[in-house]
């Protein structure tokens, strides 16, 4: 029996699915469940009160305003510079294509190496500069890739019925590039948030301790350190609140461009 060509990509995707049920879904149901229990060998429900715990509890405050400080500042600058990138590396023929090459190099180094590179950079530095470092030029390449591939599918006509209007190559990116390519480009933004905590391992290599100075101390060292003391409970509930602010995040972009559209 010969297949539809949508059946086909269904099962395709099958094992993707089954994989993202079996090792994400099923165990944030149980960090669920976990986070309205008194403890993990406690199965008494004290429903919210660990939540209020975790909400009013100093170093979790200061570790959700150092992480939404890191996103305020590390993704525009991120998205701003991989857009920058990717325009200029397009029109500089076998240079732009060594730049592309030599901007995801970065993604593919040991991070024991890249920390001590930076300490030798910043050894006298006592602010959360090494660390932004850290993130755009590791995590740069990324969004130049996924922007390259974007800004190249725009087809050739569109630039030349637009340079016949006298339309000079800003005003062109302005109101053909962008606006064409907005869906990868909101892709890399959601990308860079999730850049932002990927970079507990570079901080806590970087400064050696499970707390930093509390200008960098963030929520992956808030949920590592109540790992490390058994408060599960505490854990979970963090783990939720945090899964639920970016899957808001992500919707509320979605929703945006939808509602654009």
């Amino acid at each position: 029996m010969k297949l539809k060509f949508f059946t086909k990509l269904k099962l395709c995707i099958l094992p993707a699915a089954a994989g993202l049920l079996l090792f994400y879904f099923l165990p944030f149901l149980k960090v669920l469940y976990y986070s309205v229990l008194k403890g993990q060998y406690q199965k008494e429900f004290v429903w919210l009160r660990n939540y209020k715990n975790v909400l009013t509890n100093q170093y979790f405050q200061l570790a959700c305003f150092n992480t939404l400080k890191l996103i305020a500042i590390c993704v525009p600058l991120f998205l701003l510079l991989a857009i920058l990138i990717s325009l200029l590396s397009l029109y500089a023929g076998r240079m732009g294509r060594f730049v592309r090459k030599l901007s995801i190099l970065p993604l593919f180094l040991p991070s024991v190496s890249v920390v001590a590179a930076f300490l030798l950079v910043f050894e006298k530095v006592e602010s959360e500069l090494p660390i932004y470092s850290i993130f755009l030029w590791k995590y740069i390449g990324m969004g130049v890739v996924i922007l390259v591939a974007a800004f190249s599918s725009v087809e050739p006509e569109i630039y030349e019925a637009a340079r016949m209007d006298g339309a000079g190559p800003l005003t062109m990116h302005a109101y053909i590039t962008l606006p064409v390519c907005a869906k990868p480009i909101q892709f890399t933004m959601i990308l860079g948030v999730v850049y932002c905590f990927r970079t507990f391992r570079e901080s806590y290599l970087y400064y050696g301790a499970n707390y930093p100075p509390d200008y960098s101390y963030t929520l992956q060292y808030y949920m590592n350190n109540q790992f490390l003391k058994l408060n599960y409970q505490s854990m979970a509930a963090s783990s939720v609140m945090i899964t639920l602010l970016l899957a808001g995040f992500v919707a509320l972009c979605s929703g945006r461009k939808n509602g654009a559209e």
